[in-house]
């Protein structure tokens, strides 16, 4: 675990512009997946903490630093039932000694719901179970705290600009990589995309510190919520403008952004609800020692898989999930 960044060696006037904590167990492993291909390796994000990894990490890293920063003491944020956004932000919010509320909306059963449902208990988080995804949304937009100096409210999946960040940094982490020879460079980065933030950082963040990959993301996520757009090419393209133009005025000077890629084909039936490729993809890795799960990874696993089928050049698959055991926390949240 280092306690610096690479996004700030390339760029110390940012490590004064954007308020950071050493939150995450990084940087994480690259490695090659040889039960899959010669070609295919993975970004093993799942590794990103001792207790509870994944990819939100690196976002709080940098939104929890933006909270205290502003004087908060409260995160109020939204997700899944089975939200693995939601976990992290509760351990890391009393790590530290921030109060957490979670609103939560319902998914397809499943045992990552069953246990992130017991790992936010755990945690500390205040829970409220608000039914469907249009009523957790009207009141978060609608929650009578809006107003209060205390509370900080934040997107779910952590994606706001701050969030973003820790997404750019994840680039340079990589550039690091594969400068020093434990990764070749990726033809194609395939990441699953629910809220938007891991995409536009990368995207970014790529573009900044050369890394020539086609990032490409996977929808995992509802497009549209009514006739608001979600999780859509725009969406992530707005959150790329507004990140670019907060590095703008901390005095960078950015490169062309490419236009965010964002494959519409492997959401299957609905949020959290599992795909027969996806189920593919899931057997496959296990035979490699790799867990995902059906809502997020195993979509964006599968599009990595059909990739690397269809060409011979560096595929790489960035892994969001958690993979660190926690059967001993699960017990705690039974006594």
């Amino acid at each position: 675990m280092t306690t610096t960044r690479p996004l700030f060696d390339s760029y110390p006037q940012l490590s004064g512009a954007l308020p950071w904590l050493p939150l995450a167990d990084l940087p994480t492993p690259v490695e090659p997946v040889s039960g899959i291909g010669s070609n295919a390796w993975i970004k093993r994000d799942d590794l990103s903490h001792a207790v509870y990894g994944g990819n939100k990490l690196r976002k709080l890293e940098f939104i929890l630093a933006d909270v205290l920063a502003r004087g908060k003491t409260h995160v109020i944020t939204f997700g899944a039932t089975g939200t693995n956004h939601g976990v992290a932000t509760a351990m890391l919010c009393q790590q530290l000694g921030l109060r957490c509320t979670v609103l939560l909306f319902e998914q397809p059963p499943s045992t990552t719901v069953r246990d992130n449902l017991a790992r936010m208990r755990h945690f500390g988080a205040e829970l409220q179970f608000c039914d469907s995804l249009a009523n957790t949304v009207r009141h978060y937009y609608l929650h009578p705290k809006r107003l209060s100096r205390r509370h900080y409210f934040l997107f779910a999946g952590g994606s706001n600009v701050a969030g973003t960040m820790g997404f750019i940094n994840a680039a340079f982490e990589l550039r690091q990589q594969i400068d020093t020879g434990q990764c070749p460079l990726p033809s194609q980065i395939f990441v699953p995309v629910g809220s938007s933030a891991t995409l536009a950082g990368l995207s970014i963040g790529a573009a900044l510190a050369g890394v020539e990959s086609d990032i490409i993301g996977i929808r995992v996520a509802p497009s549209h919520l009514g006739i608001i757009p979600t999780c859509t090419p725009a969406t992530v393209n707005q959150l790329i403008r507004q990140t670019s133009a907060a590095l703008t005025k901390a005095g960078l000077s950015l490169p062309t952004i490419p236009t965010a890629k964002l494959i519409d084909s492997y959401y299957g039936d609905g949020y959290g609800v599992a795909t027969k490729a996806g189920s593919s993809a899931t057997e496959k890795f296990a035979e490699c020692g790799i867990t995902l799960d059906q809502t997020y990874t195993a979509k964006a696993a599968a599009a990595f898989l059909d990739a690397g089928r269809q060409s011979t050049e560096v595929q790489l698959y960035w892994h969001t999930f958690n993979s660190r055991p926690v059967d001993w926390l699960l017990e705690q949240s039974r006594v």
